[in-house]
């Protein structure tokens, strides 16, 4: 039965990555399981849910760490009511712990580090297109790293201004295409179907010589390593491209925080508050006004 939930994962558009964390969550479960209560697992039942929950903290496991594992379950469980297996969910949102936000670093990208980034990337080689346009999602839409490596050619609608995200927790959400990123993804998509038609994966990277395969998730720390040296940016990674649209949005492009939220899939607008910093020197030209 198990083996059926990666096909139903796989259905379910989740990157590699979360079907190997999640399957590996619910083998982990079912063996506490086994070991608590002797009988194998058949189906979810809402008090062994707490109980493991209350094993975990007993343990010492990180909330981070509990809360993707209920989200595992919590797929299973649903699963298991696709089977017809069980009919009720289980787990509902209520039951994961609440986080607090973390900080946000003082840490950002001025615009000229983004310019000197774009222009870099677009330096004409053999993965210039390519580069050009992981560089302008990430900067303009607000993906995570492994949303982009999970984005298929199928979930791009140009005519719609659209792309279609499947994100952390399974959820589904749209994020829109702006100049930079119409004419990048135009430009790419017209290279890109010349030479992998059959591969549906929209980047792919070059293993061998005559094999295309699709960017993993640590593709674009590895594609903003190399470019951080030519820019001299001192620090860049794809999560401070994320901070870069989220502030820019916020702050100088006119967005709500419920429209950079949607953008960016935070589930709590709590989390997308964190954006709303002021900067030191907007507070010192404010108190120099006194």
């Amino acid at each position: 039965m198990i083996d059926k939930f990666k096909d139903y994962m796989r259905e379910l558009r989740l990157s590699q990555n979360s079907i190997d964390s999640y399957y590996s969550d619910v083998v982990l479960y079912e063996k506490y399981y086994k070991d608590s209560y002797g009988d194998d697992l058949n189906k979810l039942v809402f008090a062994d849910i707490l109980m493991y929950k209350q094993y975990l903290l007993n343990n010492s496991i990180s909330p981070k760490t509990i809360n993707r594992k209920l989200t595992s379950l919590r797929t299973y469980n649903r699963f298991l009511i696709k089977e017809k297996i069980q009919t009720d969910e289980v787990i509902t949102d209520k039951d994961y712990i609440k986080i607090q936000p973390p900080i946000p670093s003082e840490e950002t990208l001025s615009v000229q580090d983004i310019n000197k980034l774009k222009h870099y990337t677009s330096i004409d080689n053999k993965t210039s297109k390519r580069d050009f346009c992981i560089i302008s999602i990430l900067c303009y839409s607000g993906l995570r790293a492994s949303e982009l490596a999970n984005l298929k050619v199928k979930d791009i609608k140009l005519d719609e201004r659209t792309i279609y995200v499947f994100g952390k927790g399974n959820k589904f959400r749209t994020v829109v295409i702006n100049n930079i990123m119409h004419a990048a993804l135009t430009t790419y998509l017209t290279e890109r179907n010349n030479i992998a038609i059959n591969n549906p994966y929209l980047f792919l990277s070059q293993k061998s010589k005559n094999t295309l395969k699709p960017v993993s998730r640590n593709f674009s720390n590895r594609l903003l390593d190399k470019y951080k040296e030519l820019c001299k940016i001192a620090d860049l990674h794809p999560h401070l491209l994320r901070d870069f649209f989220a502030t820019d949005a916020l702050h100088n492009a006119g967005y709500t925080i419920e429209q950079v939220a949607n953008q960016l899939g935070h589930s709590n607008i709590n989390t997308t508050k964190g954006y709303l910093r002021t900067k030191k020197e907007d507070l010192l030209n404010l108190a120099n006004r006194l």
